[in-house]
């Protein structure tokens, strides 16, 4: 019975969290991301270095993070057709969709179950390192992910059948439940470390 209630405690404290960053996401969250972008932009070159990128928070009513990809040098999309270089090409998503993972992330590492003080200095100091790479694994992939879903249409229209890149497939993994999963993983690893490393 006690363990009963325990959990159901937990999972009280669980929803209202996840209530309380959700309702400052919808109000605040677009100063978040506004601060993450460039740290997308680097993401995203890293992974593709066909372009230079400019990722920034539209002035629409529903707020998006759009990628604006210039190619650095001609992309090829069929046998005779290519993507200039300096063409600039766009991607984008919803800022409400980029603050999903950070919220689950942060509902799990708030609510993780801690047994002392040193615990939760070492968790809170992890806070930032898992916020940037939950944000490395979602954002910016599915910019790159929605860039390659045009070049898919492309060859299509063109006749021609192209495998699926794998930052779409990451994209579309992503999108099936890993955009749940990976913050869930992340922030259970980083308590399970707090509490690994600061025994009573």
């Amino acid at each position: 019975m006690m363990n009963n209630n325990l959990q159901l405690k937990l999972a009280i404290k669980a929803f209202l969290i996840w209530l309380a960053l959700s309702l400052a996401g919808f109000f605040w969250g677009e100063h978040l991301i506004k601060v993450l972008t460039p740290f997308y932009g680097e993401v995203i070159e890293q992974i593709d270095s066909n372009y230079q990128t400019h990722v920034f928070i539209n002035n629409e009513a529903e707020k998006k993070v759009v990628l604006a990809a210039t190619a650095l040098r001609a992309i090829p999309i069929v046998a005779d057709k290519s993507l200039p270089a300096g063409r600039t090409i766009e991607s984008n998503g919803t800022v409400l969709h980029a603050l999903v993972p950070l919220v689950i992330l942060l509902t799990v590492i708030l609510v993780f179950p801690l047994q002392n003080f040193k615990q939760r200095i070492f968790l809170a100091v992890l806070t930032m390192p898992a916020i940037l790479f939950v944000s490395a694994l979602t954002v910016p992939l599915q910019l790159l992910g929605n860039l390659e879903v045009g070049y898919m249409n492309a060859v299509a229209k063109y006749g021609y059948t192209k495998d699926a890149p794998w930052a779409l497939e990451w994209m579309l993994l992503t999108e099936g439940g890993g955009r749940w999963l990976i913050p869930v993983l992340t922030g259970i690893g980083c308590g399970g470390v707090a509490r690994k490393l600061f025994v009573d």
